[in-house]
């Protein structure tokens, strides 16, 4: 592959990725679904392309879009995003090279995983406030997890078409 294409490749991408956070904050973030939570997709967005593509390049991926996740959307410090979107991607890559084929079962198992981590991490950082309960935030995290899941196929198909249709080339 020439680095137009693994640019393109990267670019189609990150245009999936978008399209996915155009639904999640136009449509998701104003439902209301389970007691004030609704799904949250970032986590998924930033693994998704671990479980298919090199390690180095979808880290390097799950690193910027990190980094734009932290400027535009708030979070408890500084660089949250990037790090814990760079851990998950580093997980899902060695689940998904060891553990199991890459498929829509990695992709709902590496999902949780994701989802689950990136909710336990912010927990560990909100737990500081004297007002958050750790039985009331780890439903939160349960909620979240039971509405963002089955948006894991839909992201798992589009990056898997991409990724045939670029190795294809």
């Amino acid at each position: 592959m020439n680095q137009r294409d693994l640019f393109y490749k990267w670019l189609f991408y990150s245009g999936a990725a978008l399209l996915f956070l155009v639904l999640q904050s136009w449509v998701l973030n104003r439902l209301s679904l389970w007691d004030g939570v609704h799904p949250f997709l970032p986590p998924m967005l930033a693994l998704m392309p671990s479980l298919l593509e090199n390690r180095d390049e979808s880290a390097l991926f799950a690193v910027i879009f990190g980094f734009f996740s932290d400027l535009f959307m708030p979070s408890p410090v500084p660089g949250f995003y990037t790090l814990v979107f760079l851990a998950i991607a580093v997980l899902s890559g060695l689940i998904a090279g060891r553990l199991l084929m890459p498929g829509f079962l990695c992709a709902a198992v590496c999902s949780a995983m994701g989802l689950v981590l990136c909710g336990l991490v912010h927990l560990l950082t909100a737990l500081s406030h004297p007002s958050i309960s750790l039985p009331d935030a780890l439903g939160v995290i349960g909620r979240e997890l039971a509405l963002s899941l089955p948006f894991s196929p839909a992201i798992f198909w589009l990056d898997r078409k991409i990724y045939v249709r670029m190795r294809d080339l």
